[in-house]
């Protein structure tokens, strides 16, 4: 067991001495520092808050990163615009992408996903008892602007029905 022990002590020293060998005449580069962000920060910022469902957010990343230049329809010449749709299970995104890659449009629509807690709370004050049916959230950008940003909901209780309708518009 000493010698176990002499030879782990041994083995140790020499991997801290192989560490602090030069480095072979080689010198160190430094780079400048860059800045990296996404070009569709204006997007996410307009659409993306405390009120908006976490199965939302995600698509939204998705978009404002998409690569359009892997499109098979890609032409950087082209002065159109590119349509991409995001798709989840319950709702999807509709991006319109320039040939640099910027969002122009999006259109958001999902049905029947769990609302954030902020929103819940504005559902249910009031209305203790009452069960919610369905819901859809209605997001729309155009041209750097949240033009809608919209929570319909439909509460019932027994033979009643209540529609209701959140605006979180700019």
């Amino acid at each position: 067991m000493k010698q176990f022990a002499t030879l782990l002590i041994f083995f140790g020293l020499t991997c801290f001495l192989f560490a602090q060998e030069d480095n072979d005449g080689i010198t160190p580069v430094t780079l400048d520092a860059i800045t990296l962000s996404p070009i569709n920060v204006a997007y996410l910022n307009k659409v993306n808050d405390s009120h908006t469902p976490e199965v939302v957010q995600e698509l939204q990343f998705k978009a404002a990163n998409f690569d359009v230049t892997s499109l098979s329809e890609y032409d950087k010449k082209a002065i159109r615009t590119f349509d991409v749709i995001f798709k989840a299970s319950n709702g999807d995104i509709i991006a319109s992408y320039t040939a640099d890659g910027s969002i122009v449009t999006a259109f958001e629509n999902f049905e029947d996903i769990v609302l954030p807690m902020t929103v819940r709370k504005m559902v249910f004050d009031g209305n203790e008892g009452w069960k919610m049916e369905k819901n859809r959230y209605i997001c729309v950008f155009s041209e750097d602007n949240l033009t809608k940003k919209q929570y319909k909901v439909t509460l019932t209780d027994g033979n009643h029905k209540k529609k209701m309708t959140f605006d979180f518009d700019e």
